[in-house]
């Protein structure tokens, strides 16, 4: 057990173990602030809204206009 290739090992992989799920959680931190700030930044107008909630009235309007 003193050879310093199994030590180096052990190390490793209880460091790995140890740290990487507190990375993995300050990833996820960084993703989830960089997006608060970006809803926060974007506010639809009224007059465009989101095409994907559209009635059935809104895109039989739509498409007569084309």
């Amino acid at each position: 057990m003193n050879d310093p290739g199994t030590l180096i090992a052990v190390s490793v992989i209880l460091l790995y173990t140890l740290l990487g799920p507190v990375v993995l959680f300050a990833v996820y931190v960084l993703f989830d602030h960089m997006n608060r700030k970006q809803d926060n930044q974007t506010v639809l107008p009224d007059h465009k809204k989101n095409t994907a909630l559209w009635t059935r009235e809104e895109v039989n309007a739509f498409l007569d206009q084309i």
